[in-house]
């Protein structure tokens, strides 16, 4: 999983003293914190295929709950980093048109990584290969939002709303080209699905509380009273501001490490894919 990218510069400076062109460490470690909790799921997921019921079941209870918490968590920074880099696009004079092809951008580098996972994972898992994932997710948010930043916070109620109506509407059966809306075929199954009902409604949130937290695209009343950099080596948040690649590369790590530690702690287990 992975979602928006840093903000980009900005020509004034926030009330805090801090020029708005500096990366917001708080958003970078938000994204990291998101990276922890889906590579702490990967590594139970990894366990549970290469040696069923060897650990914890996946799929239910806490650790059933921890990928759509760490979904929401990353559409929720996505919305964020949206709307601050929007803002900032704004400060510098770039206009409305303008600020949509930057946007738009975005979502095609994100949806080309989309393509990328929808190919590799048609390879590994057949006809469980993702339609429409995570990342087609956030890139086909990214281009809602991008339209809808200017309702502000209003956007908070438009989000919940979304959450509540993919809560509230029961699976419905369709076509396959309405996947994306949470509609589609009784026996299409996929290791990765994130439909736009419920979780657009995320990012959206994120957008709204954006306007609040990050006025013009810097720190506001409530932001700004955080410390001016993280309490811990500005390394450690690495992960954060490529959270992209890690996205795209950490299975292929990780299944492999999972693999050579059952191995080692005398498990019989296949070959990692």
């Amino acid at each position: 999983m992975t979602s928006g990218m840093a903000a980009p510069a900005a020509a004034a400076t926030s009330e805090t003293g801090a020029p708005p062109a500096a990366r917001l460490w708080e958003i970078d470690a938000a994204r990291t914190l998101a990276i922890a909790m889906m590579i702490a799921y990967h590594v139970v997921y990894d366990i549970e295929l290469l040696s069923p019921g060897l650990g914890p079941d996946p799929f239910t209870g806490g650790w059933g709950a921890l990928p759509e918490a760490t979904g929401s968590l990353f559409l929720l920074i996505a919305g964020v980093s949206l709307t601050v880099a929007d803002a900032r696009a704004e400060a510098r004079g770039v206009g409305p048109r303008g600020r949509l092809a930057r946007h738009a951008r975005r979502a095609g580098m994100i949806l080309g990584a989309a393509a990328v996972v929808t190919i590799a994972t048609s390879v590994a898992f057949g006809d469980r290969y993702v339609r429409f994932g995570i990342l087609h997710a956030i890139a086909a948010a990214t281009m809602i939002g991008a339209l809808t930043v200017r309702l502000g916070a209003w956007n908070i109620a438009l989000g919940s709303a979304v959450v509540a109506a993919g809560i509230a509407v029961p699976d419905l059966e369709g076509p396959a080209w309405l996947l994306p809306i949470g509609v589609g075929p009784a026996d299409v199954s996929s290791v990765d699905y994130w439909p736009l009902l419920p979780w657009l409604g995320p990012m959206l949130i994120g957008v709204g509380f954006a306007r609040l937290l990050y006025p013009g695209g810097v720190p506001g009343p409530v932001t700004g009273r955080l410390p001016a950099g993280p309490s811990v080596p500005r390394q450690t948040l690495a992960p954060g501001r490529h959270s992209l690649m890690v996205y795209l590369g950490h299975q292929l790590l990780l299944i492999p490490v999972v693999w050579l530690v059952l191995l080692a702690a005398g498990v019989d287990v296949p070959r990692p894919l």
